[in-house]
């Protein structure tokens, strides 16, 4: 019987190495992409109020973006210079546009 694998329940503990661990005894093959989906899950960010309408999202060692207020939408940019930051998306909310950054593919 081969067991699933729920990636959607790891965080940044080792629950990683264990999804590899799981992959092999069970013999289910592992991507990159999933290993990283696990990780980047687990991912701390630090979120900065620059203005009302503006914030930066940061990790503990670079900064992955910032979200700007524009009327309804909260806009996701990618990159550490707002100038040259790139939109990644429009969300409903600021929590989202985080999340997004959090979870976007470098």
């Amino acid at each position: 019987m081969i067991e699933p694998i729920d990636a959607t329940q790891t965080s940044s503990t080792g629950d990683a190495r264990r999804l590899v661990e799981l992959a092999a005894a069970t013999g289910t093959t592992m991507s990159d992409d999933l290993l990283l989906d696990a990780l980047r899950r687990g991912a701390k960010v630090s979120v900065r109020h620059i203005r009302k309408d503006f914030t930066e999202v940061a990790t503990s060692t670079a900064v992955l973006g910032y979200v700007v207020r524009q009327r309804k939408d909260f806009l996701a940019l990618r990159g550490d210079d707002p100038a040259w930051a790139q939109e990644i998306g429009r969300y409903p909310s600021e929590s989202l546009a985080v999340e997004a950054l959090r979870m976007r593919r470098a």
